[in-house]
């Protein structure tokens, strides 16, 4: 088994602290715009404030990349992230609420969103400059592999510490948390280039211009925009629906699908950690696999009205959805060269939020319409869709690793 760099295991501890730190401040945010409005509507407004607040961050990255190193970038934007927090806390502490509790806490919400929209694309642009080539598929699995443990773990712990927990005392552990990666990326030692050039704008296309001159980096775009829109069909309105309408249970059920379904990726990534050596040499065919798999059973998820089984069901989608993205992130990583890594991730950020909340809309009106059942099909035709132009554009690429450079 190859062993990885000591970078890398700063960056994936760190992602590790980030991701538990940054799913309990969503549920805390969330659950107080609920307690103080009691609207539902009013507390899932925080997923679409989040969602500008990348697409801004998104366009803004370059920016901020040309000016500074790209771990001290990071190291700074999580303490800022801890001011924040701070500031935060003792508004809530000193401050009696009011009926601008709920926009300050957008306002908290957006900010947190867009140091988030920074940070994730430099943590992402790092994996390939801490391994070398042959070790970033099994480096892709291992990260992918803590995040869906971690997703699993703290929403379910999250939940349970806002009701036994004072909301605020679980903010300041928040808060603390997050010296701990801004120590271990300003640890990091990494030898990167620093631009010769600054920009003045501050609005960027940068990423967009790397995506435009490289026809593969087109094609994945292309199929990622169809993918990202069929992936619409998990948004919490929809599966709800599904769960009342067609299996016919509470709300618990939901909850149980999410459960299979993180327990079906963390399998996946487990065993693609082991054959790692295998996979990387095949990633066009295993993408294409991987959305094949996915349509087909997201169309017998659909049809499908037994309760148990849709939970086998949507643990082997887990696997196959896994096996995808693992593909695909490290081909991207392969086919981007090393100073445009930053912003493009920081294009596909502020892309896959647009084409996310535009998911949201398109695939919650056409389920008012079709019912909820249909839209998995239609979904599924998409994925199938996606699935074939990814062999057909991309059987004849060649993929070339480097065995002895790290990036």
């Amino acid at each position: 088994m190859i062993l990885l760099t000591l970078n890398f295991y700063k960056l994936a501890f760190g992602n590790v602290i980030t991701n538990i730190s940054g799913i309990l401040y969503t549920i805390v945010a969330t659950s107080f715009i609920y307690e103080y409005t009691k609207s539902a509507t009013l507390a899932a407004i925080v997923a679409l404030v989040r969602t500008i607040a990348k697409i801004i961050s998104g366009l803004q990255l370059p920016f901020y990349t040309e000016r500074f190193e790209i771990t001290r970038l990071i190291s700074s934007f999580y303490l800022f992230q801890v001011l924040l927090l701070s500031f935060f806390i003792v508004y809530f502490k000193l401050i009696e609420l009011n009926k601008f509790t709920t926009t300050f806490i957008y306002l908290f919400v957006f900010f947190i969103s867009y140091i988030e929209g920074i940070i994730l694309p430099c943590r992402n642009s790092l994996v390939p400059k801490v391994v070398t080539h042959t070790q970033l598929f099994r480096a892709n699995n291992i990260i992918s592999f803590l995040e869906q443990t971690v997703s699993l773990l703290s929403w379910g712990m999250g939940g349970l510490l806002v009701v036994y927990f004072d909301k605020l005392w679980i903010l300041v552990g928040i808060t603390f948390s997050y010296l701990f990666p801004a120590l271990l990326f300003k640890s990091m030692n990494i030898k990167i280039d620093k631009m010769k050039h600054k920009k003045k704008k501050i609005f960027r296309l940068d990423g967009w211009r790397v995506v435009k001159s490289n026809p593969f980096l087109l094609k994945m775009l292309i199929v990622d925009i169809i993918e990202g829109i069929a992936s619409g069909i998990w948004i919490g309105g929809i599966t709800l629906a599904f769960v009342r309408e067609v299996l016919h249970k509470g709300e618990n059920w939901w909850g149980y699908i999410n459960t299979s379904y993180y327990l079906g990726t963390i399998l996946s990534s487990s065993v693609l950690i082991i054959i790692s050596s295998i996979i990387r040499r095949k990633l066009v065919i295993s993408m294409s696999l991987g959305s094949l798999g996915v349509s087909v059973f997201v169309f017998i998820f659909g049809l499908n009205k037994i309760p148990l089984m849709s939970l086998v069901l949507v643990f082997v989608l887990g696997l196959f959805y896994q096996l995808r993205d693992s593909a695909q992130r490290t081909l991207l990583q392969l086919h981007v060269k090393d100073d445009d890594l930053t912003a493009f991730y920081g294009f596909y950020s502020s892309i896959n939020s647009v084409v996310f909340g535009f998911s949201i809309f398109l695939m919650g009106t056409i389920s008012d319409l079709l019912g909820p059942q249909n839209i998995y099909l239609l979904a599924s035709l998409m994925t199938l869709v996606s699935s074939i132009l990814i062999f057909v554009a991309l059987k004849n690429l060649k993929i070339e690793f480097n065995v002895n450079k790290t990036i």
